[in-house]
């Protein structure tokens, strides 16, 4: 899992600079206002794909540790309990 998250980083991390370096072209280039809206219009098409992988990622952790979190509390809650009825044992209060 973790070999797939370190590849979609690396996947991210190479698309950015590959837009950091058109949007470098760009300012040195000459172009027609047309052209660099269209050329613009592709970064943002692009960035926007970029920002959904990026929201799909973060919706798959956060309901990753909602289960881990729930795991957690009934742990926490089978452990309470197994606590008081040594502690009932203990003390006599379990008879």
């Amino acid at each position: 899992m973790s070999q797939a998250n370190e590849s979609n980083d690396r996947s991210i991390d190479r698309q950015l600079r590959v837009f950091e370096r058109r949007l470098t072209r760009l300012e040195a280039t000459q172009l027609t206002g047309k052209e660099v809206n269209l050329s613009f219009d592709r970064v943002y098409d692009e960035i926007d794909v970029l920002e959904e992988q990026m929201n799909d990622r973060f919706d798959r952790l956060e309901d990753r540790f909602d289960r881990l979190e729930s795991e957690m509390n009934a742990k926490f809650s089978e452990l309470n309990n197994k606590f008081d009825i040594v502690m009932r044992h203990i003390t006599g209060q379990g008879n």
